[in-house]
């Protein structure tokens, strides 16, 4: 109704705008001056859609996670290297003395002996993702920002040290968070069946989409109960390839297609499941041997590692682990201002 009003005022500020219907050469204008504001009209309905989207599921999961890159010091053959080293990170919210605190979470391994940390968030433009459009930053003394789990790989950093009211250098950022609601806990139990399709995001080898800064989706099915204790720790195996860098990586259920079969008899219940299972933070691998003949000196052996292509995840539930130390830290303030590296 708007752009028909906008229309009809255009239109009546054309002369001779009453005397169309007898004047051919008014005819002809008005034609091509209409064809001109529809085009226009036709532009700002379009922006006004996308303007009004709203992200899906998937398309929220996918902005669920940040590649880490770590700088660290090791030693090879004797010798101080520097070493640059990449893992997966996903934002996660602990629901403390009521309002939520944000953090960034990923395996302690990632992070360890790192000096420097290098984070990438996507801009937001008009409370959307703004594809193509990167916030790079660099942070000093990386390890010594996380809380590191008592028992397990895990290792989460406070986003408010980085982000500064949604701004990250001064730049709106976009991101979304998984909260405990999203926790596969025994209250589930009912809805997760003893084998699943599971999911995990993250950035296997490093390898992403960086222009738009996008992780890898990768499925694979449940190889060992999410209910029951693997080897009598809070773990399960997960049937997924599994590689470097895909060390902090989320594991979802998520029903995209709108159903998933009942635990009790197999049958389709309609709905769709979303719930964060566990935290990649290892695979299982196999030697591998082989020989180099060299006809003057015999053979050598060679050995290597192969993977089997099923991944260790640390459940999901231990997360809630870090909220007394969280709550600790909240009570008695002990935050330090945040150092940008060069």
């Amino acid at each position: 109704m708007k752009a028909l009003i906008i229309l009809i005022r255009i239109l009546k500020q054309i002369d001779g705008f009453m005397e169309l219907y007898i004047n051919p050469h008014l005819l002809n204008k008005m034609m091509m001056k209409t064809i001109q504001i529809l085009i226009i009209l036709l532009y700002i309905s379009n922006n006004s859609i996308a303007q009004n989207r709203s992200p899906s599921i998937s398309e929220q999961l996918l902005n669920s996670t940040i590649r880490i890159e770590c700088n660290r010091d090791t030693i090879i053959d004797g010798t101080k290297r520097n070493i640059v080293s990449t893992g997966t990170g996903f934002f996660f919210s602990f629901y403390i003395n009521g309002k939520d605190n944000t953090y960034i979470v990923t395996n302690a391994h990632v992070i360890n002996n790192s000096k420097v940390g290098i984070l990438r968030f996507t801009e937001l433009l008009d409370s959307l993702p703004n594809y193509g459009h990167i916030v790079n930053v660099q942070i000093s003394n990386f390890e010594s920002l996380f809380i590191k789990h008592p028992t397990q790989d895990l290792a989460i950093i406070p986003l408010d040290l980085i982000v500064n009211n949604g701004l990250v250098l001064g730049k709106p950022v976009y991101f979304r968070s998984g909260s405990e609601k999203v926790l596969f806990t025994t209250q589930y139990d009912q809805k997760v069946d003893y084998i699943e399709n599971a999911m995990m995001i993250g950035y296997p080898k490093g390898l992403y989409d960086s222009y738009n800064n996008l992780p890898i989706v990768r499925r694979g099915l449940t190889a060992t109960p999410v209910q029951i204790d693997f080897q009598n720790q809070p773990k399960f195996l997960l049937d997924i390839p599994v590689y470097p860098g895909s060390s902090g990586s989320p594991v979802f259920i998520y029903d995209f297609s709108g159903s998933y079969p009942s635990k009790e008899n197999g049958r389709l219940m309609s709905g769709s499941r979303l719930l964060l299972l566990g935290i990649a933070t290892q695979s299982f691998n196999y030697p591998f041997s082989g020989e180099i003949i060299n006809d003057s000196t015999g053979h050598k052996e060679i050995m290597t590692k192969l993977p089997i292509n099923v991944a260790v995840v640390i459940k999901a539930t231990e997360l809630l682990a870090f909220i007394p130390i969280i709550k600790s830290k909240v009570k008695k303030d002990i935050r330090r201002p945040i150092r940008f590296a060069n």
